[in-house]
């Protein structure tokens, strides 16, 4: 072969990528993507060029797709730079609803239509540094925000998965908190000088404003590491956080007496609860450590506040009092706005538990039938007696102690939160994967027995495919009972919990939007059957990225997305109040509230949202040709059920590709005991895994396969359709992130027959590593694997490739191929760099038996690319020297292990083996994290 060096940079890798793929056409097995790979490959074993060299590349096409992805991220968030202000939206349609009709604007503004969440997750992938740098640039993207970013980038700070705890999860949550309420407040600045210009009696006015709330510190599905007292803890952090913020609005009214004194009682206040939370935050395994935190905290004092009235209600007299300025009176009206928002939090709490948790619970304490294990209309009826004649238990803090449940717990820490901390501020009560009514009920039941369903919204989450498609018969049946239509009556509104990224998981991102859309209907249907005037609170849960659910274009196009404008009109149509609330996820979510700029235009796009009637769809072919769709509903989604199922798909996703996942969160990857296979990895997790293996199928996938012999009629209601044009440009999307020669790629690393040609006919240092390889992967199923997924997708991706072509507005097909250049470029060179470290590995001679492992072991180890583990293996048996030579200079007698030329460590194979596999993997890693810009986030 003759002897050629491969170019590293990256204007000259695109063009080799470029000029290898146009010649598919002479060649239909030509891998361009691979055929990069294996020349890089080569020069690294021939030592024409360098890991370092290799590191310099990676860090430019890094710099290159981050650069990118802040642009677009900045463009996502259109009036940042701009000379109007991000809520001129807003402004313009406070004051046109004004202007027209006053009555209505006052009503606009004075109901709950919906809500922003903070979550979080294994999604702070990026460190905190180069977020940091990325939301700066995006605000200003000046050429000192552009080299701060650059520099973020290349600084690898392999020391960051080890920081992101709990705590670091909740202090970042709280950052972002921060920044919306800052938005929060502009927002009712303007919803009340609105009201000063249009309403004669502006000062009656009380707005809501869209609430904040998160779950970080409070989430307990699938974990079960956060003990309650780090929950009470954070509650008592946060609260303090809020008082002093409080204190410092107070201190603009320092003329007002009362308010002076106001100001007073919140200092004390704020003392008492950063006492408390000292002392919450401490081992309560000692029964008399938590007997003092427990004493001190539900103890009588002057100095505590449980009840944000205190705080309003000398605000109210003031406002209503004429001799007040107009201008005082106003910015009271806008403190006030904020602290019915947040009351004595930060934000909003929200509880999950898992639907097991809760019916554990039940079946434990309740004496329900053993044949009625299941939780079924026995059940359902003799809890929903319970619940509507519940004597309420008291509670106190050593209760909390001795019980071993975590759902009971959890109500009991809702009571001793509603008792002791903060009275005014609805708990929302997540229970995830909900496919039974009665665990709802046995919900109600036990928030009754612990008095605490005057404050608790109780919402199932529907997330599986089960769940998607009985959800409407769900609430149906639970509607039926008298017990829970007193509760939702009660609360004003009836809570569900919709999961994109999980249902994306099992059923593809399309198929699992038209399902959700589905059961909005269904939800909203049965409530407007029974209870017409009251709301539905649609709190919709996703990621950052398109597998995850995130729609990939603007604000307007995401809300849309996620509640559709047919949804909000049916409602509406039904006399049901859409209620609407949206998740912002972990790093990713976090960074769109980074800054004040990004806050505001975040928090902006919202308010546009819930304040703007839904747009018409009675012209829409979705909604009236609904055979069709639902016929193509039903074959997308039981593609995307066949594939899960796959074993292919088991052996893609649960060997080698986990290794390319960094630790991103503090919630582990995989949930504890239950199913195996891909149904046990986290949806965040499977979606990076397909992000790191080039093919995001359950976004870009099955539609090809749904309709293949109705693809003109496919393509006309394309076309005519609004919403349907919309989830195929999602997929469309992500097809033009999906190469099957990156997949193809990577089943070549793992191909026998690809090392021995190579040992045989390649430009190597070491044929017979290859060859020790090539032996080790005999018997390994992953490239069969592969190579049978990436047949199987493109069969589906030639039908769907060709629909795409057919669209009115298609992306042309040389955009997707120069498009993915790059991304291109980090899979060829981590197919290298794997290449690379398990040539390596096959360099081992023979390891003693008394080290209980074997080269092959360590070869396997690397294939599971745990590069890691395998270097510290390594460095275990063939220890480096440590200088001991040094310690003996004094002793006369001349002697050879201790003379200058020492070889009593192993410093060579250090040198040549060990330290370059440890340099492969940092780069596999620092590759991971670069692909996972050009889709716009991590998982």
């Amino acid at each position: 072969m003759p002897t050629r060096k491969t170019p590293l940079d990256p204007a000259r890798i695109r063009k080799f990528l470029r000029d290898h793929a146009e010649g598919i056409d002479r060649d239909p097995l030509t891998n361009s993507v691979f055929s990069f790979a294996l020349q890089l490959f080569q020069d690294l074993e021939a030592g024409r060029t360098s890991l370092s060299s290799v590191a310099e590349t990676v860090d430019v096409l890094h710099f290159d797709l981050l650069q990118a992805r802040a642009d677009q991220f900045r463009a996502h968030h259109t009036e940042i730079g701009k000379p109007k202000d991000a809520f001129a939206g807003v402004s313009a349609q406070l004051s046109a609803l004004a202007k027209s009709d006053p009555e209505r604007f006052r009503e606009t503004v004075t109901r709950h239509a919906g809500g922003i969440v903070f979550t979080a997750h294994p999604t702070f992938a990026l460190s905190q540094r180069l977020r940091r740098a990325f939301a700066d640039y995006a605000s200003q993207p000046g050429k000192s925000e552009l080299a701060t970013l650059k520099s973020a980038a290349s600084d690898p700070q392999p020391d960051w998965p080890d920081q992101i705890t709990l705590t670091h999860e909740h202090e970042e949550a709280q950052d972002a908190i921060a920044n919306a309420q800052d938005a929060a407040g502009h927002y009712a600045s303007l919803v009340v000088n609105t009201a000063r210009k249009s309403l004669d009696d502006w000062r009656t006015l009380r707005p809501v404003l869209p609430t904040l709330a998160s779950w970080v510190g409070y989430d307990l599905d699938g974990r079960t590491d956060i003990h309650w007292s780090q929950s009470i803890t954070l509650r008592l952090r946060e609260k303090a956080a809020q008082l002093a913020y409080y204190r410092g609005r107070l201190s603009n009214f320092a003329e007002f007496e009362t308010l002076a004194a106001l100001e007073k009682q919140l200092a004390a206040a704020q003392a008492h609860t950063e006492a408390a939370a000292e002392k919450f935050g401490q081992d309560l395994s000692d029964p008399d450590v938590l007997s003092d935190a427990a004493n001190f905290l539900t103890a009588a004092s002057d100095a505590k506040i449980t009840d944000a009235a205190t705080l309003t209600d000398p605000l109210t007299t003031l406002i209503e009092d004429t001799d007040t300025p107009d201008e005082t009176a106003a910015a009271l009206m806008i403190l006030r706005a904020e602290i019915d928002a947040l009351q004595l939090g930060t934000a909003r709490i929200h509880l999950r538990v898992n639907a097991a948790q809760v019916r554990t619970v039940l079946q434990r304490d309740l004496d329900l039938e053993t044949e009625d294990s299941e939780l079924g209309r026995l059940a359902l009826s003799k809890l929903s007696e319970m619940a509507g004649n519940t004597e309420v238990r008291p509670v106190n803090f050593a209760d909390l102690f001795l019980e071993q449940s975590t759902a009971r717990r959890q109500f009991m820490m809702c009571a001793q939160i509603l008792k002791h901390i903060d009275a005014g501020s609805p708990i929302r009560f997540l229970i995830a994967e909900s496919e039974n009514p009665a665990t709802v009920m046995g919900a109600l039941h036990l928030a009754r027995q612990y008095g605490v369903d005057h404050e608790l919204d109780i919402s199932p989450l529907f997330e599986t495919p089960e769940a998607l498609e009985t959800g409407g018969r769900f609430v149906e049946r639970l509607l039926e009972e008298a017990a829970f239509r007193d509760y939702v009556r009660t609360r004003g509104y009836l809570s569900i919990q919709l999961g994109f990224s999980d249902s994306g998981r099992f059923i593809g991102q399309v198929a699992g939007n038209m399902a959700i859309e589905r059961i909005h209907s269904l939800i909203g249907r049965a409530l407007g059957d029974v209870l017409p005037g009251t709301g539905l609170l649609v709190f919709n849960t996703h990621g950052e990225s398109i597998g995850r659910g995130a729609y990939p274009g603007s604000f307007q196009q995401r809300h849309d997305h996620l509640l559709t404008p047919w949804t909000r009109g049916e409602l509406l149509a039904r006399d049901i109040q859409p209620i609407h609330e949206v998740s912002f996820q972990g790093g990713d979510g976090f960074l769109h509230f980074a800054t004040p700029e990004l806050s505001r235009a975040t928090y902006a796009a919202f308010c546009e949202h819930i304040l703007s009637e839904p747009a018409s769809t009675d012209d829409d072919a979705f909604y009236t040709q609904t055979d069709f769709v639902w016929d193509a509903y039903r074959a997308l989604r039981n593609w995307h059920e066949t594939l899960f199922v796959d074993s292919d798909y088991e052996e893609m996703l649960g060997g080698f590709t986990a290794g390319f996942l960094v630790k991103a969160g503090s919630r582990p990857v995989k949930r504890a005991g239950g199913p195996s296979g891909p149904s046990a990895i986290r949806a965040i997790s499977h979606n990076a895994m397909l992000q790191q293996l080039g093919v995001p199928l359950n976004s870009a996938c099955g539609i090809g396969s749904a309709m293949p012999r109705e693809k003109e009629r496919m393509r006309d209601i394309i076309n005519a359709s609004p919403r349907l044009h919309a989830l195929i440009m999602l997929a469309t999307r992500a097809r033009m992130l999906t190469s099957l020669p990156v997949l193809r790629g990577y089943a070549s690393v793992f191909d026998p027959h690809v090392w021995l040609a190579v040992s045989r006919h390649g430009d190597i240092a070491q044929a017979s590593a290859l060859r020790r390889v090539a032996d080790t992967l005999g018997e390994n199923h992953t490239a069969a694997s592969l190579q049978k997924i990436a047949n199987r997708l493109s069969v589906d991706l030639i039908e769907f490739d060709t629909l795409i072509a057919s669209l009115d507005d298609a992306p042309s097909v040389e955009s997707r191929h120069e498009n993915r250049l790059d991304f291109h470029a980090l899979h060829a060179i981590r197919q290298a760099l794997m290449l690379y470290a398990l040539s390596l590995t096959g360099r081992l001679s023979d390891l003693s038996a008394r080290h209980d492992t074997s080269r092959s072991d360590i070869i396997s180890l690397v294939l599971a690319m745990r590069i890691d583990e395998a270097a510290d293996l390594l460095e275990e048996i063939y220890p480096p020297s440590r200088g001991e030579a040094d310690l003996f200079q004094h002793i006369n007698e001349p002697g050879h292990e201790s003379g200058a030329q020492s070889q009593a460590g192993y410093d060579r194979l250090h040198r040549e083996l060990i330290a370059p596999l440890r340099q492969c993997g940092a780069l596999v890693s620092r590759l991971s994290i670069a692909t996972s810009h050009a889709f716009g986030a991590w998982g």
